[in-house]
């Protein structure tokens, strides 16, 4: 991550042990760690650990012991665009992102990131 906010722009990372265990699932429930929902995501490799707030959740691909992984960086253009554009709620800014990259996969666009709209 440090690698990604060279100008320390991040102000807070939760790990594991700043989640919670319900039974036997492992939850991150932005609305227990005292921050506004709406300027927090969660990108992680387990999607059930956002099922709380599954707007906020960005999915990746586990990296361990993988050196080749990109997962992170690849989502450099998304992360730049939240925050040059502003968003008020990240939830509904990621939710609108999946929907249009559906969209765009449903008709055939095999690159659909290069071919979204802004805002």
């Amino acid at each position: 991550i440090d690698k990604l906010d060279v100008n320390s722009r991040i102000k807070y990372r939760l790990y594991r042990h700043h989640v919670f265990q319900n039974g036997v699932s492992i939850i991150k429930d932005l609305e227990q760690i005292g921050r506004d929902v709406k300027k927090t995501m969660i990108i992680d490799n387990i999607a059930e650990n956002f099922a709380k707030q599954p707007d906020n959740g960005i999915f990746i691909k586990t990296w361990h012991n993988d050196m080749e992984d990109t997962c992170l960086t690849d989502l450099i253009p998304l992360l730049k665009r939240i925050v040059e554009d502003k968003v008020e709620d990240v939830g509904k800014a990621l939710r609108k992102y999946r929907d249009q990259v559906i969209r765009l996969i449903t008709v055939g666009i095999q690159n659909p990131d290069a071919n979204l709209m802004r805002k």
